[in-house]
């Protein structure tokens, strides 16, 4: 099933709701029917994720659905994506749920609800996105003269039908207490209890647990994971701050500077010269001017790329770190962890370990500056060379101690780097394997209950597919 095709689906379904004056009026006035319309939304921001990354019209529009929800029913709600993982199957599953939801319960063909013939836009939604009072008013009155015109009739039998057999007293209490039930549901239009019994997808109940082990390990291992990431991030943000704190001066003008060092037979400062590549005896590269403040890993900038993308590191890896070691309720979140996550994390980690690498010794810091050892100085058509050893000499000594804490740091954001990697590939080994069979139940359970509910039956889901545990702590 094409994901994109299924966010395509549902997001018809919705604007089919919000365009239809008779389903925004039962949308404002059912709960049952509003908690459908929620989780409709809910899919559209789990499919717009950078999982699924479902656009329509390469516009995001579940955030627009969702206002129109807010202004339709008058009541504010929190959206956002499930935080179970879902396939295609499923979300594809609970969409054609909702469906067969809304036709059953509010007398509208699916064909209408499903319809993508019409294209909408953005403006669409926002025009569509409002119940009038007076259309309000027009159905309560509607649907309260309707409900006594009924009760009136059902009435009116009971007293004929008395009248024919007066015995049969007993018989047409019961039929009055039915009938009486049969006014209550005309009157939940009101109440916003109708259309209740259709059974929730078994795939989103937290107590549904469809793999096939449960480590009780796993919510050790996720909080020792996450102290790990948490450590390696530590390392190599203070790193980076570090190295762009250490200034290199190659200014000409400071007899000081490391450049009268590295050109230390070039004595005639004030005469006009060039800056030159030369490589194996060619001039390769007219450079003009070097830059003249760089920081200890050779590089101009100040570093602020790196340190943004270093908080970036910290803000993520924290909220990844937060969702590992704060306390799961469902099985499924706290003895499993997304395979996607850990994707991404090892990624990133396998960034800064080869950033880091290179600036683990003092050598290693130097072959940054290797590109100095082929820059020379031309004056006329003569060129100078220059004394790239005795600059890297010099370089070494004059900033040893600020190049001790760099290689520290860089062997400890490596390590712990090290350490992040394997225990991400530990996390991957010992994560449960999906139960095949499980599901395959689970789905035919699903449709047996949705079945059964269309055609006004009760159908008791086999209690086995629940995770014990989970009924245990309910």
């Amino acid at each position: 099933m094409d994901n994109k095709k299924i966010y395509i689906s549902i997001s018809h379904l919705m604007f089919n709701v919000i365009k239809n004056n008779k389903l925004k009026y039962y949308l404002r006035k059912d709960e049952a029917f509003r908690k459908e319309v929620i989780k409709l939304i809910d899919l559209l921001l789990l499919l717009e994720s950078d999982k699924f990354k479902c656009r329509y019209n390469r516009k995001k529009i579940a955030a627009e659905f969702a206002k129109a929800y807010v202004k339709i029913t008058k009541v504010s709600n929190r959206f956002e994506a499930p935080e179970d993982e879902m396939n295609s199957e499923e979300i594809y599953a609970e969409y054609s749920r909702v469906v067969g939801f809304i036709s059953e319960n509010y007398k509208t063909t699916r064909k209408t609800l499903t319809n993508e013939e019409e294209l909408f836009t953005i403006e669409d939604i926002e025009l569509n996105g409002k119940l009038s009072a007076d259309f309000v008013k027009k159905m309560d009155e509607k649907l309260a003269d309707e409900a006594k015109e009924k009760a009136e009739k059902e009435a009116k039998e009971k007293a004929e039908k008395e009248k024919t057999n007066p015995e049969d007293k007993k018989t047409t209490a019961g039929a009055e207490n039915f009938n009486q039930q049969n006014f209550n549901q005309q009157q939940n239009f009101f109440g916003g209890n109708m259309g209740g019994n259709m059974p929730q997808n078994i795939f989103m109940n937290p107590k549904f647990y469809p793999f096939k082990t449960k480590p009780k390990y796993m919510p050790i291992l996720k909080k020792c994971f996450t102290l790990l990431m948490l450590i390696t991030i530590v390392f190599y943000v203070t790193l980076v701050i570090y190295v762009g704190t250490v200034r290199v001066d190659l200014s000409y003008k400071d007899q000081n500077s490391l450049i009268q060092v590295l050109f230390k037979d070039f004595n005639d400062w004030n005469s006009t010269f060039e800056y030159w590549y030369v490589v194996e005896g060619k001039a390769t590269q007219n450079i003009g001017k070097i830059s003249t403040n760089l920081d200890i890993f050779a590089k101009s900038t100040t570093n602020v790329g790196s340190i943004i993308f270093a908080i970036f590191y910290i803000l993520w890896f924290g909220y990844i770190g937060y969702t590992f070691w704060k306390k799961q309720e469902a099985s499924r979140l706290k003895y499993r962890v997304s395979g996607f996550t850990l994707l991404i994390v090892a990624v990133f980690v396998s960034f800064l370990l080869f950033e880091t690498a290179t600036s683990i010794s003092n050598d290693l810091i130097m072959k940054k500056w290797e590109s100095y050892q082929y820059l020379q100085i031309k004056v006329g058509n003569v060129y100078i060379k220059n004394n790239f050893s005795d600059f890297t000499s010099k370089l070494s000594s004059q900033y040893s101690s600020e190049l001790s804490i760099i290689t520290s740091l860089s062997i400890c954001a490596l390590v712990s780097a090290i350490l992040t990697l394997m225990g991400a590939l530990m996390l991957v080994i010992v994560n449960p394997k999906k139960d095949v069979q499980k599901i395959m139940k689970a789905r035919t359970e699903q449709a047996n209950a949705t079945m059964a509910a269309m055609q006004g039956k009760h159908y008791e889901i086999d209690p086995s597919l629940f995770d014990e545990d989970e009924q245990n702590n309910n």
